[in-house]
C-alpha cells in the first residue's frame, strides 16, 4: 500500500513522504485494512522495528486533526515514554483546523495530583502508573480522550500488568466509544486480548531485517541453519568484537549486559573502539548531536 493512498490528512501524508516513507510495511498495511484509521479497536502484535509506532502516530493524528479528539499514549517505562515523546515532536509544526499547532505533552511522575496542565495538550504520553494516578484523582480532562494507545501491552501478564488492565477498563467505562490501539511484541494470546478489548487482531512474525540465530565461538559464528561465518578479531571483549564486525558489514548492533554497571563500562569501551572508525565529518556531527541532547 502506497502512502499517497492512505486516508490521512494531507499534512501528515506530506510529512511521511518527506521522511522517505513512500509505502507501508506488510504489518502496517494489514493494520490499515482492519479499519484502525476509521476508529476500529486493534491489537497489533509484531516484532520490533516492524512499524507499529507509525500506525499509532497515524491514528493519533487522525483523531486530533479530523475529529478534534485527544490522545493518550501509555507506556510501561519512563524511558520509553520520553522516547515516544521525542518521536511525536516531528508533528508539532502541523496546524489543526483552528490554526493552532499540535501540542504533545509528557508526564511520568507526580502521582499525587490530577495534573490539570495536561488539558492543554492534544497528545499526552505517560506511564501506565501515571495514567492510574490520573484516573484515581478524577482528572476532568480525561473524559475528552478519544483514543488510547497502549504500548508493550504483552506486559499485561507481568507483575505490573494489573495497573494497565485496570486503567484500560476504567477508560473504556468512562468513555464507551473510545478507540483502543494495543501494540505488542508477537505473543500467543493476542486474540484473547483482542477479544477482551472488542478489537480486531493482527499478528505477524514479519520483520524488515532477517533474524538469524547463532553462537559465536572464537573467530567464527555458527548459525542455527548450519552456516558458519568467520569474524575478524578487533577487540578482546567478545560482545564488542561481534558488534564491530556487524558494523563493518553495514549493520547495527545492540548489546545486552547483565547489569547497569557492566552496560555502562561496555558502552564506554565500545565508544572508544568505534571512535577509531569515524571520519572527521562523522565525529563533528556526533559532537553536534551530543550538544543538542
Amino acid at each position: 500500500m502506497k502512502t499517497i493512498e492512505l486516508d490521512i490528512p494531507q499534512q501528515v501524508k506530506q510529512k511521511l513522504l518527506n521522511r522517505g516513507i513512500e509505502s507501508l510495511y506488510p504489518p502496517q498495511e494489514d493494520a490499515v485494512k482492519t479499519g484502525v484509521l476509521d476508529g476500529k479497536n486493534l491489537v497489533l502484535a509484531s516484532p520490533t522495528a516492524s512499524g507499529k509506532t507509525l500506525i499509532a502516530e497515524l491514528c493519533a493524528l487522525k483523531h486530533v486533526l479530523e475529529r478534534g479528539g485527544k490522545v493518550l499514549y501509555l507506556t510501561p517505562l519512563r524511558a520509553l515514554t520520553w522516547e515516544k515523546y521525542e518521536e511525536f515532536q516531528v508533528y508539532t509544526d502541523i496546524e489543526k483546523p483552528d490554526g493552532k499547532k499540535i501540542k504533545v505533552g509528557v508526564s511520568t511522575g507526580d502521582m499525587d495530583n490530577n495534573s490539570p496542565w495536561l488539558q492543554a495538550y492534544d497528545i499526552v504520553i505517560c506511564t501506565n502508573e501515571k495514567c492510574d494516578s490520573l484516573l484515581r484523582h478524577r482528572s476532568p480532562w480525561m473524559s475528552g480522550i478519544s483514543l488510547v494507545i497502549a504500548d508493550e501491552v504483552h506486559l499485561i501478564g507481568s507483575d505490573r500488568g494489573p495497573t494497565l488492565e485496570v486503567s484500560l477498563a476504567r477508560l473504556r467505562q468512562m468513555t464507551p466509544g473510545i478507540q483502543i490501539l494495543a501494540l505488542s511484541a508477537t505473543i500467543s494470546n493476542a486474540s484473547e486480548i483482542a477479544e477482551w478489548l472488542k478489537a480486531e487482531s493482527v499478528t505477524t512474525e514479519w520483520r524488515p531485517v532477517e533474524l538469524r540465530e547463532g553462537v559465536a565461538l572464537g573467530s567464527h559464528i555458527n548459525f542455527k541453519d548450519g552456516q558458519v561465518k568467520s569474524i575478524e578479531e578487533y577487540h578482546k571483549q567478545d560482545s564488542i568484537n561481534l558488534a564491530l564486525n556487524s558494523i563493518d558489514d553495514g549493520g547495527q548492533a545492540l548489546i545486552f549486559m547483565e547489569s547497569r554497571r557492566r552496560a555502562e563500562s561496555t558502552a564506554r569501551a565500545t565508544a572508544s573502539a568505534l571512535k577509531k572508525r569515524l571520519s572527521k565529518r562523522q565525529e563533528t556531527e556526533l559532537h553536534r548531536i551530543s550538544a543538542e541532547i
